[in-house]
């Protein structure tokens, strides 16, 4: 289960897996729809007569990102066959068209004759039915189309040579596996046209002397019409796909450089290179429009009731606070207008929400025990850190850009209103939040992280006010948060288990009820949204718990995220998980006095991360406890997040030590 890279502009994004078949294809939106969802757009070729799909196990296959660049490079090698592919593929920064340049290298002593097969299933608007393909012969093209959405499959050769085989037919209906078998005996059908579920497949032929190279070009344009999607067509035909794949690179390289770490001097060209491939996959995954999804992963759809294809406000804020911090703010700032115009009258954020600002699907229902209104206690299915963490990640926005206007503007409809909820959404007896759900989409009740972040939302609102002048303002909302840190003192220390517990809920009497579970989210949400110091001696108990019960000892190593945490688990150990093992890495950096032994610690860690990276260089959710194999959403985009905003911090904290000067906190915490 994995997306070895993901190719973006903000409207159109393409996944690929680690034989380079894309598999799934976003379009008008990040996220929303997914046209392939899953099925393989297979890659063939047939040299001097013997035909090979690139997956059958005859191929040596590396894929990852071309140095600096939203470049997909992949290199196939086939020793019988005595022929290498080397694929470069874009999705083209300025309009939607995925690009892919193939040099097939002749090893051998002999000359080859050479036939390129691609295949494409198109689900469009993520259903079967209806969909239509046909072969265009007066554009010499494929067509594939349904209702707005339609996408042309075109390709040349080095010499100019157009597609000059294809055809179309039923693709896994009435027991036919697809059309693509059609391409194993060397010649295609020529079927012109097909409704239903349908597939495609193109030949393109070429030839290569001994030890010599051949090049092909192969592209896809999306359009809302047939007209339109013709003029893309004749676009690329009129610019040339070298001359995008061009662009592209060049531009990509050039957006690397507006950021502000400059990581050379102080990191590994492994540690920059991941650096790199992380800020890709932030923006691939950031519509331009304000959505942030979580992955693009549509894998994770086999494996239960829907995928990662969401904007959620707390990973979308996270990935917004690294992307700020990175120095890539004119990403973020649609964000957060996002987030006002989805935010409820009442001043909360729903679980999540698709990328054309429509309520996203949840499992956050009522149900007989967690009505919304119980016992006249109002408990919405809601996350509530999510509407606090949006407040907090723009108080590090205001900070990196010091855009006072954009503060005013959105100060009234977003700020004040989510402050306003967090303040009322508590529980008068002891001042905690009222129930909801906890970050990891699992219990209801009040959890540590929660309070954290709710503390951390209302701090930043009271610094937005302060700013603005609102005093009577400032005062409720830091009254409030310093309310709920004192409960969360008071109620949610467990001197059994020496740590700040999971969760709790309240009894019928009013009791505050603990889940005796240490969580690696109640240790990190203490000292990231700034509620306690890191030298508080509750913190520090919890930070022994955390060590001695959430470190995995299996031979992966890493951090869990809660004990006896099933969530993909398939063995006796629970997973550790790329953001788990970071937070602790960060949390050394984040110490008021970062020692040379801190620096070590961090620096393991960032080796650990580099161990276990997909075989594309991009990071899983979680991981194989003992063979440290992914699991779950690859890549996800908040293990990047993290990523960025943990090295972020290092080469801060190392230039501060190489200049003697003091530790200052990152910005979101001054």
């Amino acid at each position: 289960m994995a997306r070895a890279l993901t190719l973006g502009n903000g409207t159109f994004l393409v996944c690929l897996d680690n034989h380079g078949f894309v598999r799934d294809m976003y379009y008008p939106y990040v996220g929303l729809e997914n046209h392939v969802g899953g099925h393989k757009h297979r890659i063939g070729i047939a040299v001097n007569g013997v035909f090979s799909w690139i997956d059958d196990g005859s191929w040596d296959i590396t894929i990852g990102y071309k140095p600096e660049t939203m470049v997909g490079y992949l290199v196939c090698k086939n020793e019988s066959l005595q022929v290498s592919l080397v694929m470069e593929d874009i999705v083209y920064n300025e309009t939607n068209v995925f690009v892919r340049q193939v040099d097939v290298y002749n090893h051998s002593e002999n000359h080859l004759d050479i036939k390129l097969f691609f295949h494409q299933v198109f689900h469009i608007s993520e259903n079967r039915k209806r969909n239509t393909a046909f072969f265009d012969p007066t554009h010499n093209a494929v067509v594939h189309y349904k209702g707005r959405r339609v996408f042309i499959v075109n390709g040349r050769t080095a010499q100019g040579t157009a597609i000059n085989d294809y055809t179309v037919g039923a693709y896994e209906f009435e027991g036919k596996e697809g059309s693509y078998r059609d391409a194993e005996d060397l010649e295609l059908s020529k079927n012109a046209v097909e409704h239903g579920s349908v597939d495609s497949v193109i030949r393109l032929s070429t030839t290569a002397e001994s030890k010599q190279k051949a090049r092909i070009y192969y592209w896809i344009c999306a359009g809302k019409s047939l007209t339109g999607a013709y003029e893309l067509n004749a676009l690329v035909l009129q610019k040339t796909p070298a001359a995008m794949l061009h662009s592209t690179e060049s531009y990509w390289q050039a957006w690397l450089k507006t950021g502000q770490n400059q990581l050379e001097d102080y990191v590994s060209k492994e540690l920059k290179r991941l650096y790199d491939t992380s800020l890709f996959v932030l923006r691939s995954h950031a519509d331009n429009r304000g959505s942030i999804i979580a992955s693009s992963d549509s894998e994770m759809i086999e494996y239960g009731k829907d995928d990662y294809s969401y904007m959620w406000p707390r990973d979308a804020a996270f990935i917004a606070i690294a992307l700020d911090s990175a120095g890539f703010d004119e990403i973020t700032k649609s964000f957060f207008e996002f987030c006002k115009d989805v935010l409820h009258p009442d001043g909360y954020l729903h679980h999540r929400f698709r990328s054309d600002q429509s309520l996203g699907s949840t499992w956050h229902a009522t149900t007989a025990q967690h009505d919304w209104l119980k016992d006249g206690i109002l408990q919405l299915p809601i996350q509530e850190d999510e509407t606090a963490s949006v407040i907090f990640a723009l108080w590090n926005h205001y900070q990196v850009t010091k855009d006072l206007e954009f503060i005013e503007m959105l100060y009234k409809p977003l700020i004040e209103k989510a402050a306003d909820f967090l303040i009322k959404f508590r529980h008068k007896p002891t001042g905690l939040p009222l129930p909801s759900y906890d970050l990891w989409e699992e219990k209801i009740g009040v959890s540590t992280y929660t309070c954290a972040a709710v503390y951390g939302g209302l701090m930043a609102a009271a610094r937005f006010s302060e700013l603005l002048d609102k005093r009577n303002h400032m005062r409720r909302y830091k009254d409030a948060a310093a309310e709920i840190k004192a409960a969360a003192i008071e109620h949610l220390f467990s001197e059994q288990l020496g740590s700040f517990v999971r969760c709790a809920t309240f009894g019928e009497d009013g009791t505050v009820v603990r889940e005796e579970v240490v969580d690696a989210s109640s240790l990190f949400g203490l000292w990231y949204f700034g509620m306690l110091e890191q030298t508080h001696p509750l913190f520090e108990r919890t930070a022994i718990q955390v060590e001695q019960r959430l470190r995995n000892p299996g031979p992966t190593g890493g951090y869990i995220r809660y004990e006896q945490d099933g969530y993909f688990k398939d063995t006796e150990l629970s997973n550790p998980w790329f953001i788990a093992t970071l937070w602790e890495a960060q949390r050394l950096l984040r110490k008021n006095e970062v020692t040379e032994a801190d620096f070590t610690e961090v620096e393991h860690a960032f080796d650990w991360v580099l161990r276990h990276l997909y075989l594309s260089g991009v990071m899983s959710e979680q991981l194989n406890p003992y063979t440290g194999d992914a699991r779950s959403a690859t890549p996800l985009v908040w293990s990047h997040s993290v990523f960025v905003e943990t090295l972020g911090l290092y080469i801060k904290k190392k230039k501060e030590a190489a200049a003697g000067g003091g530790a200052d906190l990152p910005v979101h915490e001054l």
